[in-house]
């Protein structure tokens, strides 16, 4: 009897204790809910504190990363609605907010989630952007250049100025370099609230029959910046961004 009590108490702690840990699917799972519920303290719990693998797939979709879950909300926002939806004010009411899933992307990289190039097929360019944007070291509006005007562009006082008169504006940063001899240019919103605005794209010496340039809209979140692309092309052409309007 002595022995069989023993055995008894013995099991039931066993059945205790293993009803305290869930299985590693059922903790994957928990990643992707906190995603769609926009809950960015439940995802860095799961991540910091139970140390779930940031790329793990949920369980009901094994071909959908955290981070690829994250784009895909992000596409509800960014990318135009398809013909027949019920429209985008609509879509977007029920999307988790860009800054929420902004937040949410850098917490699962520096987890160690990354896209793959097959990966990124899956998402437009608009995503893509905001994906690379968010995991940037250099996404923050780069700083003011320096008193000596030897140091940065030419027209970088004349950014500066446009900066704090509109608080809306494109600005170079003159020590992200791309293409070789360029620099990174960003269109920079410090205002309090979300901004859309039209940018014009003009390159010098393109051949083509139309001298007017390509204009393209982008949605950037308050005190936030977004990655227009390089002040000069890979053919070495210059290339010139005109914030034509904003609201």
């Amino acid at each position: 009897m002595l022995v069989g009590c023993v055995l008894f108490v013995a099991w039931r702690g066993n059945v205790a204790t293993g009803s305290t840990q869930a299985p590693p699917a059922a903790e994957a799972n928990q990643l992707h809910a906190a995603i769609v519920n926009g809950d960015v303290e439940s995802l860095r719990y799961w991540l910091e504190t139970r140390h779930v693998d940031a790329s793990s797939p949920n369980a009901s979709e094994p071909g959908v990363t955290p981070l690829e879950r994250c784009l895909g909300l992000a596409g509800k926002v960014l990318d135009d609605p398809p013909a027949g939806d019920r429209g985008s004010r609509e879509i977007a009411g029920h999307a988790v907010s860009l800054r929420v899933l902004q937040e949410m992307v850098t917490l699962l990289h520096a987890h160690g989630a990354s896209l793959s190039d097959a990966d990124r097929q899956h998402f437009s360019p608009a995503v893509l952007r905001w994906h690379d944007d968010a995991v940037s070291p250099s996404v923050a509006p780069p700083a003011k250049p320096a008193a000596n005007p030897t140091e940065a562009p030419a027209s970088s006082s004349t950014q500066d100025l446009r900066i704090r008169l509109a608080r809306v504006a494109i600005t170079v940063a003159s020590r992200a370099s791309c293409n070789g001899s360029g620099h990174a240019v960003y269109l920079v919103n410090e205002t309090q609230l979300s901004v859309t605005a039209t940018v014009t794209t003009y390159v010098d010496g393109a051949q083509t029959a139309n001298r007017d340039g390509k204009s393209d809209m982008y949605s950037v979140d308050p005190e936030s910046s977004w990655r227009l692309g390089c002040d000069t092309d890979s053919d070495g052409r210059r290339v010139r961004y005109e914030l034509t309007r904003w609201r």
